[in-house]
């Protein structure tokens, strides 16, 4: 090394290299247990050089060590994968949560649950069919029915609370995202500015990583680095985040008048869709549904038929009057079941059509269907009046059905009439059509129509046998299966399950209240209904069902049935009710359940449906370690390789200081003892 100031340039140098990969060092060990934090490492290169001329060209002089940046060790393709994964964990444990919770409020199978009230509930029945004239039978059958109804709407008020529970944890993790994104937006300025002078922002970028870390747990985010070093977050192709702006979101309703909220961009009515991660999770745990009182969707059964008919003006007198004659059957069997049919009554021909007008009363639809205005025009409106009563209102919790009657085919192709299916049974609407075999084509165009939409094609004739009454009745099956078949699996768990048990319930006090009124009292008067909705404006459904209102009085035990003529002795009906936990009723014809296997067909997809959640929630959370102990094997801090960095540099340090009291004693020497040597 040559005597020079340059000497001490490269010494300095050393010094300073060493004394920041100390500072490093121990900034990692003293975050060692920082959650998020990755450690850094000090990159030291070559310092500058001189270049001096000698008789063969140049030759370069070093000037020592210089640090090129403090990095940070992190792999950002494990990162992506760590975040990926735990997108997907969060969602299968906020289902496997709600499965677990849903299990608690059933209680099955070994708790005191439904089915064991069920099970006294028919047990009671038949043991009055033992003793049909027992009061102390009866007041056996009011009280289990008693117990009945405080189990039913205790599930409901249970289930209502848990879909507000989750509603509301909705609510909580729509406002953690937005502060979340908020943070980041504030830390791309805070490294932006720390990065354009030249310093390094790895702590900021620490923080940073770990609010996004926080965020795959809620949804589905895409994070994307840009090439000044700050972050854009998207979700659903909207983004949360650009540069130093946030957009929030808002928990708002699905629809206006809705119960339940679902995530939009603030200011705004887009939904912005989120496919994973714990929001997603809890959305459809709770169901994604309006969630108003009385909605379908949200599990409420239906309790009512719209019925339009939609009848060509060419139809024969003969099928006029063999429409008349069974409309009455028609609408006794809905009545029979408590169900409320509305008739519609719609009249076209080539050339017009009618507004469709509406009535409960069957001797009105008659007196609609004798003054049918004679047939104009020679060809076919009935496209035109499909779409016409499509475009009508219909009621909510209707079965919605349209019977179109007609002995000519429509004027459109093919195409055309199942693009009409399409829209037709996107509105839920069904089409059954009776016409005339002596046209082929009324047939070859109007049976896709009708098959299209879930409906069937029934074949009147002009003359003679015209066969209203099977079609009608086929009309009445179909229409029926539609009610006692309305089992929704849309993947949402408390809306769904709500949905079924209500289905289950409904059905039940329908059939149940059917052989009750068709029997008699112990004081020879008709037989009421055994069950009653609490407010007669909804559906009997969970929490809206109670005891007939003639039960609960002091006389009440009189009024439950257990005959037919009510003669002593006579248990027909006691016994038939008894026997309905046997009986096929839910589902469509050819394929239906009894109540107690329906039920336990619920429970079991419960348990199974629980089973699978946990399971893919458990096999994930391995995933979700084993990316995390490798990322963290790269991006954690070892206190033994800290300690061996600590050494190295402590040593280099040492070394450096070392060289420079060397340098100075030559210079002293050479300096203070230069010229006295023989003095």
């Amino acid at each position: 090394m040559g005597v020079s100031f340059a000497s001490f340039e490269i010494a300095r140098s050393g010094l300073t290299v060493n004394e920041r990969g100390l500072t490093v060092t121990g900034h990692n060990i003293s975050n060692v247990n920082t959650p998020g934090y990755v450690r850094q490492q000090a990159m030291i290169t070559t310092g500058p050089s001189m270049n001096f001329p000698n008789k063969y060209g140049m030759y370069q002089f070093g000037l020592g060590a210089d640090i090129q940046q403090i990095r940070q060790i992190r792999h950002s393709f494990l990162d992506n994968i760590y975040r990926q994964e735990s997108t997907t964990l969060c969602y299968w444990e906020a289902k496997s949560k709600t499965f677990q919770d849903v299990q608690a409020i059933l209680g099955e199978p070994m708790g005191a649950g439904l089915q064991s009230v069920l099970n006294q509930f028919w047990d009671s029945w038949h043991e009055l069919s033992k003793a049909p004239d027992s009061l102390t039978a009866r007041a056996l059958v009011r009280q289990r029915g008693e117990a009945l109804v405080h189990q039913f709407n205790h599930l409901g008020n249970q289930l209502d609370k848990l879909q507000n529970d989750l509603n509301s944890e909705i609510k909580v993790r729509i406002d953690e995202i937005n502060e979340i994104t908020a943070k980041v937006a504030k830390l791309n300025v805070e490294v932006l500015k720390t990065e354009i002078s030249g310093d390094s922002a790895n702590d900021y970028r620490d923080q940073r990583n770990t609010l996004v870390d926080r965020l795959s747990k809620l949804v589905n985010a895409q994070v994307m680095e840009m090439q000044d070093g700050q972050l854009d977050i998207t979700l659903g192709g909207y983004f949360l985040v650009t540069k130093g702006l946030q957009t929030r979101l808002s928990a708002e309703e699905i629809s206006t008048g809705g119960k339940f909220v679902v995530p939009k961009i603030e200011g705004s009515e887009i939904q912005v869709p989120v496919r994973s991660g714990s929001l997603k999770g809890l959305m459809e745990s709770r169901g994604l549904v309006f969630g108003a009182k009385g909605s379908v969707e949200n599990g409420s059964p239906y309790d009512k038929v719209d019925l339009v008919f939609a009848v060509n003006r060419d139809a024969t007198p003969e099928q006029k009057a063999d429409l008349q004659a069974n409309m009455n059957t028609l609408v006794a069997g809905y009545s029979a079941r408590g169900l409320n049919v509305r008739l519609g009554f719609v009249e076209y021909d080539g050339a017009n059509i009618s507004t469709p007008v509406y009535t409960d009363d069957v001797s009105v639809f008659n007196g609609w269907i004798g003054a049918m205005a004679p047939y104009g025009g020679a060809s076919d409106k009935g496209y035109e009046a499909l779409q016409a009563i499509q475009s009508q209102a219909f009621r909510s919790n209707a079965v919605k059905h349209i019977v179109m009657i007609t002995n000519s085919p429509m004027d459109e192709d093919a195409a055309d009439i199942s693009s009409l299916a399409e829209n037709l049974k996107s509105s839920n609407i069904s089409v059954s059509v009776a016409g005339s075999p002596l046209n082929p084509d009324t047939k070859s165009k109007l049976k896709p129509l009708a098959e299209n939409t879930g409906a069937a094609y029934y074949d009147i004739s002009a003359t003679g046998a015209i066969g209203f009454d099977a079609a009608l009745s086929g009309i009445f099956t179909g229409t029926k299966d539609d009610i006692y078949n309305n089992v929704f699996r849309t993947g949402n768990i408390v809306s769904d399950l709500k949905n079924q048990l209500n289905l289950m319930i409904n059905v039940m006090v329908r059939e149940l209240n059917s052989l009750h009124k068709s029997g008699t009292t112990l004081n020879g008067l008709p037989g009421g209904d055994f069950f009653e909705a609490i407010d007669g404006m909804y559906p009997i459904e969970m929490g809206n069902i109670r005891l007939g209102s003639s039960l609960s009085t002091s006389q009440g035990l009189n009024y439950i049935v257990a005959s037919v003529s009510g003669q002593n002795g006579d248990n027909t009906i006691a016994l038939k009710i008894a026997n309905m936990r046997h009986s096929a009723l839910i589902g469509k014809t050819g394929e239906t359940l009894s109540v107690d296997d329906f039920y336990r067909s619920i429970i079991l997809n419960v348990g199974h449906n629980a089973n699978d959640a946990m399971t893919i929630a458990e096999n994930q959370r391995k995933l979700v370690q084993s990316a995390d102990n490798y990322r963290q094997s790269i991006a954690g801090v070892s206190m033994d390789e800290e300690m061996a960095n600590m050494m190295k540099f402590k040593f280099a340090y040492n070394a450096s200081s070392r060289a420079i009291n060397v340098i100075d004693e030559m210079l002293d020497t050479v300096i203070n003892r230069t010229g006295i040597a023989g003095r």
